[in-house]
C-alpha cells in the first residue's frame, strides 16, 4: 500500500522520473524539491532542515499566504457540511455571488457563476461575448496570458506557450499592443500609438464580440498600463458595441492595493474574471461576474455553461470567508500603503546596471534584469541565474515576461514593514551574488 511520509526523497525522484510528466510547471526550477509543509511566508522541503522564504505565493493563488488561520477553519467547516452537489443552489454561493456583486465597481446588475479554475472563467467569458453580440472574434493582446485550455489559449501570447506543438487552434488571433512603456520608443513622447492601434482593428473589423485585457498583466511580469490606456479601451469597446472583459484572475482579490486592479482606472467593465486566490489556495474556484442582461443571451436550458464542479459548496464556503478576512482585517488598505514601501525599497536595486523598471501597485510587484540601462536589452540568462541563487539561498522567486527576463514577487497581502526589511535583505544578497559577478 503507497502511504506519504514512507519515502526518502532519492527515492520520490527515481519515481518522479518513472511516472510522472516532465513537460509541466515542475520543470521551471533546476533543482529537485518535494514541498513537505508551509506556513506564512515559508516552505519547508522534505529532507531540509530550514524553511524557503517563499515570494511566488502560489502565482498570486495565495493572497492571504499559506495555511491562514482562518482560512483553514473555514475548510475545515466546509467538509463537515457538504461535499458536493450538482444543479442545486447553496447557501454560500448565493452569498459569496451578492458579495462580489456589491463590491464590483460598476453601477450595472451584475451576475456571477463560479467554474473551476481561471482558464474555464475565459472560456466562459468567450462563449458569453459570442452569445451576447452575435459576434465571433476575441481581442487580446502581446504578453496576456489568459489560460491554457482551448479558446484561453488563443488569448494567451506565444512567449508563454509554443502552439506549434497543438494541431487544433484558429488560424486567425487578433493580438494589440499592450501599453508597456519601459519598452516603448515613444516613452518620452508618448502618444498612445498602442491605443491608436486598437482603434483601428476595432474599427475595421465589424466581427469583434470582446476585448480582455489584464488591467495589470500578471505573467508578462507584473506590466502596468498608462491609464489612458485602459479608459481608451473601454471608451473604443463602448462606441464600437464590443464586450470590456476585465481579466482579474492573477491581480485581483486585492492584489494590487484595490479589491479589483481595474478601479486604478476608473473603467467599467461588461465582466470581471476572477481565479486563483478567490478560494485563499484550498479550491481551483474562479468566477465569472457579468452585466445580467449579458447572461440572458443564454438560454436556460441546454446551457454550455455547466460543469461537474462549477458553483461547488466546499469552493464558496471557503472563498466567502477569504472575502470577511480582506475586509475585516483590512489586508487590501494594508497591501496599499506596504506596497508603496515595498516599490520604494525595490528601487534602491536600480544602482545596479543590471536593474530596471521597478514596477509595482500594491503587491504587484517587479523588476527588469537587463544587459545595460542604456540598451533595455533584456539578459535572461542572468534572470535565471538570480533565480538559481535565490534558491540556493532559500528563496523562491519567479522569472516572468515575454523575454524572460522580468522577477515577480507575490507576497500575502498582510505583510508589515518589518517582512518587506528581510525580503529586501534577502534579495540583496541574491543580487550581489550574481550580479556583481558579471555573470551573463
Amino acid at each position: 500500500m503507497i502511504e506519504m511520509g514512507n519515502y526518502s526523497v532519492n527515492e520520490l525522484h527515481q519515481m518522479y522520473d518513472q511516472f510522472c510528466c516532465h513537460r509541466d510547471e515542475t520543470a521551471m526550477y533546476d533543482q529537485f524539491l518535494v514541498a513537505e509543509k508551509a506556513e506564512g511566508l515559508q516552505v519547508w522541503f522534505k529532507g531540509e532542515s530550514e524553511p524557503y522564504l517563499d515570494l511566488v505565493m502560489g502565482y498570486s493563488t495565495l493572497n492571504l499566504g499559506h495555511q491562514h488561520p482562518g482560512v483553514r477553519e473555514a475548510m475545515e467547516r466546509a467538509v463537515k457540511t457538504i461535499d458536493h452537489i450538482h444543479s442545486f443552489n447553496c447557501e454560500s454561493k448565493i452569498l459569496l455571488s451578492k458579495a462580489l456583486v456589491e463590491k464590483a465597481p460598476t453601477q450595472a446588475n451584475m451576475n456571477v457563476y463560479f467554474p473551476v479554475g481561471g482558464a474555464l472563467a475565459v472560456e466562459t467569458a468567450v462563449k458569453l461575448a459570442r452569445a451576447y453580440t452575435k459576434k465571433t472574434k476575441i481581442v487580446s493582446f502581446n504578453g496576456a496570458f489568459h489560460g491554457l485550455s482551448h479558446s484561453a489559449m488563443m488569448l494567451t501570447d506565444e512567449a508563454f506557450i509554443n502552439k506549434r506543438q497543438y494541431a487544433l487552434y484558429p488560424a486567425e488571433e487578433i493580438r494589440l499592443p499592450y501599453a508597456d512603456c519601459y519598452h516603448c520608443n515613444e516613452q518620452d513622447k508618448c502618444t498612445l500609438q498602442c491605443l491608436l492601434v486598437a482603434e483601428q482593428c476595432l474599427s475595421q473589423d465589424k466581427d469583434i464580440a470582446g476585448l480582455i485585457v489584464e488591467p495589470i498583466q500578471g505573467a508578462a511580469g507584473f506590466i502596468i498600463p498608462h491609464k489612458d490606456f485602459i479608459l481608451g479601451l473601454k471608451k473604443l469597446c463602448h462606441d464600437k458595441s464590443v464586450l470590456f472583459i476585465d481579466d482579474e484572475i492573477q491581480v485581483g482579490m486585492g492584489r494590487s492595493g484595490r479589491m479589483f486592479a481595474i478601479e486604478h482606472f476608473d473603467v467599467e467593465p461588461d465582466m470581471i474574471l476572477l481565479g486563483k486566490s478567490l478560494a485563499g489556495g484550498y479550491y481551483p474556484l474562479s468566477a465569472v461576474i457579468a452585466r445580467a442582461e449579458i447572461w440572458d443571451a443564454i438560454s436556460p436550458t441546454g446551457s454550455a455553461l455547466g460543469s461537474t464542479f462549477s458553483n461547488n459548496p466546499l469552493g464558496t464556503h471557503i472563498a466567502l470567508q477569504v472575502q470577511r478576512i480582506l475586509q475585516e482585517e483590512h489586508y487590501i488598505e494594508n497591501a496599499e500603503t506596504i506596497g508603496v514601501y515595498f516599490t520604494e525599497e525595490l528601487k534602491t536595486f536600480e544602482r545596479y546596471e543590471n536593474i530596471d523598471n521597478v514596477t509595482g501597485l500594491g503587491l504587484t510587484q517587479s523588476f527588469e534584469v537587463v544587459k545595460s540601462k542604456r540598451t533595455k536589452e533584456p539578459a535572461p540568462q542572468t534572470a535565471r541565474k538570480i533565480q538559481s541563487e535565490a534558491l540556493r539561498q532559500r528563496v523562491i522567486i519567479y522569472i516572468g515576461g515575454v523575454n524572460h527576463n522580468r522577477i515577480k514577487l507575490t507576497l500575502p497581502l498582510w505583510v508589515q514593514k518589518e517582512d518587506i526589511d528581510m525580503i529586501i535583505n534577502k534579495l540583496q544578497d541574491i543580487l550581489e551574488a550574481v550580479i556583481s559577478s558579471k555573470i551573463d
